[in-house]
């Protein structure tokens, strides 16, 4: 199916999200689209899939025009997306998550089926997702995984994948595009929104780039990832400059963490930044949201245990345990910088709010609402609704779904922050993640830390023999 934008134009408010964006995509490819957070990747696609309506321009598939946008149309014309944030529902089974809206959902005798659709299926991709188990129960990586495969087996013609890879670990993303490039030898056409260019220059036969709302190029692949960075960006990237100290390893701090039902104590450095690490659907998923809402979890130094009311805490599904979606950015640092007062100082609210937009690179006003920006810039949100006042800092997956431009932003305040902070505690299912920043590493095999140790105790490898289950040892 070949699918035509055609001066495609999006504002919300004063903030232009696409800008006449005109662009082919051919039928039976892998087509990406890229470009820096905020650069109106997002807001393309969900207009392709009924999401949202354009205030002007067309979109023709096979060169007939979509009259009439709703995500009800978009299924009935074939087009699937999976986004950055699932679109499910929390309180359903997997199964039943599964079979709403499916095509083979039209009796009761078609349960069996179903069922059986989700079990291949599930082999196929090596998800290992428990059926029984309630969607709030997942992570936001096995949620894609159970939308992606209601997309396939829907029989979805255009496939939308909206930054999906950090849900599959490489063995299940090579079965993924191996199944999608066969989809395409039949005429399918599959869009993938990434930040990743390893992926895009593996997987896509051709790209476009976006910037500030506008098609910069179309381009076959493959081309050097240089030349698609300095489009992406306009060939004048900030320098990266990681102003940090390493951490001395005086272990003048301790957390005692539960478990697996076992109470294990780390002994850490006031200053440090540790790292979490697993596989999908390991320990590692929860890991930090038990921390910061376990009673049980303690955290002390010489002086005793140290205060939750100084802990933050950001966590991976931003528009659901993050923001929320209706308010603005105004409306966010209002509630969070004025907790446990009566009075609101709007004046001063706005002039912190706009100052935290240029410290933070928000891509947005301050009216501008939490679902209206895109996934790199909630990111940047959180990140900065964080009182200067936490002492304690856990952050999930801080730079899913984020340009290279944006990650590198994040990891330069965190480190520079760090030895302000008590401690900062990461996630991340990316081992050179972990490697670069990390001062501590835990290494997560199913529900078990099978290590713990300062990274100067632990190879690269050692990490990722440890998260696969070939354990090299425990060093606490």
């Amino acid at each position: 199916m070949k699918i035509t934008f055609d001066s495609i134009t999006k504002r919300y408010g004063e903030l232009i999200a696409n800008d006449a964006v005109t662009v082919s995509i051919e039928s039976g490819t892998i087509h990406a689209i890229i470009g820096e957070n905020g650069a109106g990747k997002s807001t393309l696609v969900k207009m392709l899939s009924g999401q949202v309506t354009p205030d002007s321009g067309s979109i023709a598939i096979d060169d007939k025009v979509i009259k009439g946008f709703s995500t009800h149309s978009a299924i009935e014309l074939g087009i699937g997306l999976l986004g950055q944030d699932p679109m499910d529902f929390k309180n359903l089974t997997v199964m039943q998550s599964f079979t709403v809206g499916h095509r083979l959902n039209t009796s009761m005798m078609r349960n069996g089926l179903l069922r059986q659709e989700f079990e291949r299926l599930n082999s196929v991709y090596d998800f290992n997702i428990d059926p029984k188990k309630k969607i709030y129960q997942l992570s936001i990586g096995e949620r894609q995984q159970v939308e992606l495969m209601r997309l396939l087996s829907n029989g979805a013609k255009v496939i939308i994948l909206d930054e999906p890879n950090s849900g599959f670990s490489l063995e299940q993303k090579s079965k993924v595009f191996d199944a999608l490039d066969g989809l395409t030898e039949e005429g399918c056409t599959v869009i993938l929104v990434s930040h990743k260019l390893e992926d895009v220059l593996e997987y896509a036969s051709s790209v476009s780039i976006m910037r500030k709302g506008t098609l910069v190029d179309t381009l076959d692949l493959p081309q050097s990832p240089g030349h698609l960075v300095d489009l992406m960006f306009g060939g004048h990237q900030e320098e990266s400059v990681l102003q940090t100290e390493s951490v001395t390893d005086t272990q003048n701090l301790v957390a005692k963490v539960q478990q697996s039902g076992q109470t294990i104590d780390l002994n850490l450095s006031k200053g440090m930044m540790v790292g979490a690490i697993g596989l999908q659907g390991s320990g590692v998923d929860t890991f930090l949201r038990n921390m910061f809402y376990d009673k049980s979890f303690l955290l002390t130094d010489a002086e005793g245990p140290i205060d939750k009311s100084s802990f933050g805490y950001v966590p991976a599904d931003r528009l659901e345990r993050g923001l929320f979606p209706e308010l603005s950015i105004l409306d966010h640092h209002a509630l969070s910088s004025t907790l446990g007062h009566n009075v609101i100082d709007w004046t001063q609210i706005r002039s912190m709010c706009e100052d935290l937009i240029r410290e933070y690179g928000i891509i947005g006003t301050p009216e501008t609402k939490a679902h209206e920006l895109s996934g790199g810039n909630q990111q940047r949100l959180m990140l900065s609704m964080m009182r200067s006042d936490i002492n304690v800092a856990m952050l999930e997956h801080p730079t899913r779904g984020l340009d290279i431009q944006s990650a590198d932003y994040i990891w330069d305040k965190l480190l520079n922050d760090k030895l302000s902070r008590t401690v900062t505690v990461f996630s991340s299912y990316d081992v050179d993640e972990i490697w670069n920043y990390s001062d501590y590493v835990l290494c997560f095999h199913g529900e078990d830390i099978v290590a713990s140790c300062s990274i100067n105790s632990i190879s690269k490898t050692d990490i990722i023999n440890n998260i696969a289950g070939n354990v090299i040892g425990r060093d606490e």
